[in-house]
């Protein structure tokens, strides 16, 4: 899957974006960039997706992205705008040359295992925010607790949890115990060997 196609992917699966059909009019002009998408639901985004190539001149870009946004404002859209630039390094000066009329997200070409996570990451922005998992499974913490414990004592286990009920400090006082009296264990025994 290349980068463009990825970016595609995740945008509407992921952020329920709609793939716009090119070429895209606004008002009397057409518009045909690599991919057109518009935010459903509560993104109300405009993202134009422009893979480089080597075919592609920057000033060809430029002109093409402060055209379009210069039509949107004539028809009085209020949709911001994205560009993502994919497959290629984008020149620095296209980037501060539409950087004044949108918000652009040079990806490049990502590769590696992690490559769409990366590619995922620059989308963020773009991206509803993921809820956090349910606290229902910090509810039974004591029984976390104890199955992680398992390998200790059944009395420091216990001891243990009827500190946590006190705080942090309280934990802490009593590991620092059992750590002191299985120390004086282990030095006596030491001492009686020699």
């Amino acid at each position: 899957m290349t980068t463009t196609e990825c970016v595609v992917e995740i945008l509407v699966v992921r952020g329920q974006y709609r793939e716009l059909s090119t070429p895209f009019r606004v008002g009397s002009q057409d518009f045909v960039f690599t991919h057109i998408l518009a935010g459903t639901i509560k993104a109300n985004d405009l993202v134009l997706v422009i893979e480089l190539t080597s075919a592609t001149a920057n000033d060809v870009i430029i002109r093409s992205v402060l055209a379009f946004t210069r039509a949107l404002d004539v028809i009085g859209s209020r949709r911001p705008v994205t560009v993502i630039l994919t497959s290629g390094q984008a020149d620095k000066d296209l980037v501060n040359a539409i950087n004044r009329v949108c918000r652009v997200l040079p990806i490049g070409a990502p590769t590696g295992d992690d490559a769409s996570q990366v590619i995922a990451d620059w989308l963020a922005a773009l991206l509803p925010l993921e809820s956090p998992p349910p606290v229902s499974h910090l509810g039974d913490w004591r029984g976390a607790l104890k199955a992680k414990l398992e390998q200790l004592d059944a009395a420091e286990v216990a001891e243990v949890m009827l500190q946590a009920q006190n705080g942090k400090e309280a934990v802490e006082e009593a590991l620092a115990a059992q750590i002191a009296a299985r120390a004086d264990t282990a030095l006596e025994e030491g001492e009686e060997t020699i």
